[in-house]
């Protein structure tokens, strides 16, 4: 039995992934992190999630938590939480999941760094379809060349922080690397003003925010004789925790390394058939 905890539990998307772990075969939720201060902070796990059999409370530091108590964390919750959660981990060396996006570099390095003690898993999406995409991604990437114009558009809640979006940046990563590129050079968010005509190579990455919708991002790939479109859409966000649960079952049985979603899902040896530079993360 794989024991949880979950960073950023009464969030949107960190309450449905409670929940899925609560219930899921193999795993168990046994603790939540909320914010200090947190009208949640000292409640029981039973009563957030009305499940009297749940064991354990919320709690408002990663330093309340006992490291011996449970197996992996599941991170849900901002990019400063991320940071502590990697911390945590590569002191604990329990396994880690981080699918919070709009992380900095040096938060990025943290979760990095804390692979060379703990089996972290980074993904900017969590949700199967989504990373059937990824894959499918490296593959149109290397088949179309610069003939081919890139546009990714992606459209999330009204609440959403961070734009583009985790999923956009990593689709444009995935495309530039499979054209000899890097998306620090061929990326543009977003184009405006009098100069904003299109390069040759330029991949486009353009943001919608409003309403309710949990995620939708399309790839459109645009030559002078034809056109393709990849999209994927999330229903519902419990597509994600159900992604996440499959995650947290990774982390608890794998060594210490960086591993993405290609990894969990098993994506992995296909993408590097496709020329993949393999277990190097989102």
């Amino acid at each position: 039995m794989v024991r949880t905890v979950v960073s950023g539990i009464c969030g949107r998307t960190g309450m449905l992934v409670a929940a899925q772990l609560a219930t899921a075969e193999g795993v168990k939720l046994v603790g939540g992190v909320e914010a200090p201060g947190h009208d949640t902070v000292g409640a029981k796990l039973a009563d957030i999630l009305g499940q009297s059999e749940l064991p354990g409370r919320v709690v408002g530091a990663l330093s309340d938590l006992d490291p011996d108590a449970f197996d992996v964390l599941v991170d849900f919750s901002v990019p400063e939480q991320s940071a502590l959660c990697a911390e945590f981990s590569a002191a604990a060396g329990t396994g880690l999941v981080v699918a919070t996006t709009g992380l900095t570099e040096t938060q990025t390095g943290k979760v990095r760094a804390a692979s060379s003690r703990a089996a972290v898993v980074l993904a900017s999406n969590t949700s199967v379809g989504a990373n059937v995409l990824f894959a499918l991604l490296e593959r149109a990437g290397a088949a179309l060349d610069e003939d081919f114009d890139i546009e990714i558009v992606e459209a999330h809640h009204r609440g959403k922080r961070d734009a583009p979006s985790g999923t956009a940046l990593t689709a444009a990563d995935i495309l530039a690397r499979a054209r000899g590129k890097s998306s620090d050079t061929v990326v543009v968010a977003g184009r405006s003003g009098l100069s904003a005509g299109r390069k040759r190579g330029e991949i486009g990455v353009h943001s919608v925010r409003g309403g309710s919708i949990a995620g939708r991002h399309t790839i459109r790939f645009l030559s002078g004789l034809e056109t393709l479109a990849l999209e994927h859409v999330a229903l519902s966000r419990e597509a994600f925790a159900v992604g996440a649960v499959r995650a947290a079952r990774f982390a608890a049985v794998s060594g210490p390394g960086l591993y993405d979603m290609l990894d969990v899902l098993g994506l992995r040896e296909a993408a590097d058939n496709e020329g993949s530079e393999g277990n190097t993360g989102p």
